[in-house]
């Protein structure tokens, strides 16, 4: 450790505390993490002595840490205080940070006001019932996504792609997203998107040409933003042990009328799907 310049007086770490707003407890603590030194520790009584030049670190160190940087970044931003265009990179790095997390507040806070609102609200009613598809041919893009929020960046693959491959749309096309993970994953989500053709086409790149049997489902219609599936997703779950059927393959949506289409929320219609088949079959 550096030697105080010669007759230099030290301070204590009681009044290196008063006058950097930093208490004892975590000028210990900074130094156990390398981040504020003092400048000499007494071999004997283990005393904490610090040179007044270290007033002006420790003011760093109180502002980066109120500007809720950790320990570890603290510590690797105090070898180049002396640099502005160095400490100017933490900042705005931090900068980009706290905007992004002051952008999910503000987006909890809007879902708590739904709750609240929902509190004074009737609970919405869902409606599940059992039908057969017939069995059909679409167009389809599957792939590994980042979230199920991510969806719209395999329909971006699909629909371009499939008019450049001379595929036709079927009289009653329906657009469908299959999710095929066999539990709900927070992250690389395995989902296809399908579009209705009219009859098989060459596949060419991700693009495919898959044709989808006879199904017998249930489904729970879903009237408005898709914040709402949960309660459609739980009336599906009572209702399939309750009326002897077992699922039978991945859930997929139906969108009847979806954002393309219509931008207002509250007028998206949407079949949630879930394939079923009778207990014992």
């Amino acid at each position: 450790m550096d030697m105080p310049p010669t007759g230099e007086r030290l301070l204590t770490i009681g009044e290196f505390s008063r006058l950097s707003q930093l208490s004892v407890r975590m000028l210990r603590y900074y130094d156990e993490h390398d981040v504020l030194r003092p400048t000499r520790v007494d071999r004997h009584s283990g005393y904490r002595s610090y040179s007044p030049a270290l007033l002006s670190v420790a003011r760093w160190v109180r502002e980066l840490r109120d500007i809720g940087l950790g320990v570890h970044e603290i510590a690797a931003c105090v070898p180049v205080l002396d640099d502005p265009r160095a400490v100017r990179a933490v900042l705005e790095r931090q900068r980009t940070r706290l905007i992004a997390e002051a952008a999910d507040v503000v987006n909890r806070i809007r879902e708590v006001d739904h709750l609240i609102t929902a509190l004074e609200e009737p609970a919405m009613s869902v409606t599940i019932t059992r039908r057969t598809t017939p069995a059909r041919i679409a167009a389809s893009v599957r792939d590994v996504i980042p979230s199920y929020a991510d969806e719209a960046l395999l329909w971006q693959r699909l629909m371009p792609a499939m008019f450049g491959l001379g595929a036709v749309p079927a009289p009653d096309a329906r657009t469908i997203a299959v999710f095929h993970d066999e539990d709900y994953k927070e992250s690389d989500c395995d989902v296809e998107v399908q579009f209705d053709v009219a009859a098989p086409f060459a596949a060419s790149g991700d693009v495919h040409c898959v044709e989808v049997p006879e199904q017998e489902i249930a489904v729970g219609i879903l009237n408005g933003p898709y914040d709402g599936i949960g309660a459609v997703m739980e009336a599906v779950g009572h209702w399939v042990p309750e009326n002897g059927y077992r699922f039978a393959g991945p859930m997929y949506n139906i969108y009847l009328v979806s954002p393309h289409g219509d931008p207002e929320p509250s007028h998206w219609v949407t079949e949630v799907c879930v394939p079923v088949a009778p207990v014992g079959a």
